[in-house]
């Protein structure tokens, strides 16, 4: 009877590790972590990383992709996902002709404790940073090229944008 009893008990725990396991979140972190350093982002356009395609739910693209100067925006929802430590619920990627942007939506405003954690890209000639608080950055040279990072309570958003 002791016998039968430790069997059982030993099979559900063992499904109970497992289910956990199928269950964890996909951690995304080291795919956006260049977003951390000057508001660098990977491009989404052509897909992500094969590690990553088990948390996406969705993707949809808007735009046409060989249209040159034409705006494209692939957004990629996910399931289970985080970055960062923080739960992601989607990633907004635009593509323009000489600017883009990329947009992490959280789950809930827990995100914006990661702020001190993105830094600014570098002065580089008449490039400076312009502006650095809570809500983000802008790294800028006379309204001509530009970086700039915003976090945005309401939308529950990281958005790092860069062009001329």
């Amino acid at each position: 009877m002791k016998k039968t009893l430790m069997i059982v008990g030993v099979a559900l725990l063992g499904q109970a590790v497992m289910g956990n396991a199928a269950n964890a979140a996909t951690d995304m972190t080291a795919y956006f972590k260049p977003m951390l350093a000057g508001c660098s982002y990977p491009a989404m356009g052509d897909g992500i990383p094969a590690k990553y395609k088990a948390a996406v739910a969705n993707k949809k693209v808007k735009g046409n992709p060989k249209v040159e100067g034409e705006d494209v925006i692939t957004t990629y929802t996910f399931k289970n996902a985080t970055a960062f430590g923080q739960p992601l619920l989607k990633a907004e990627y635009l593509q323009g002709y000489e600017w883009g942007h990329m947009k992490l939506y959280f789950k809930n405003a827990n995100f914006t404790t990661l702020r001190s954690q993105f830094k600014p890209p570098k002065d580089d000639g008449g490039i400076k940073l312009n502006k650095s608080n809570a809500q983000g950055y802008d790294h800028s040279a006379d309204g001509t090229l530009y970086t700039e990072l915003k976090f945005d309570k309401k939308e529950k958003s990281i958005m790092c944008s860069s062009g001329v």
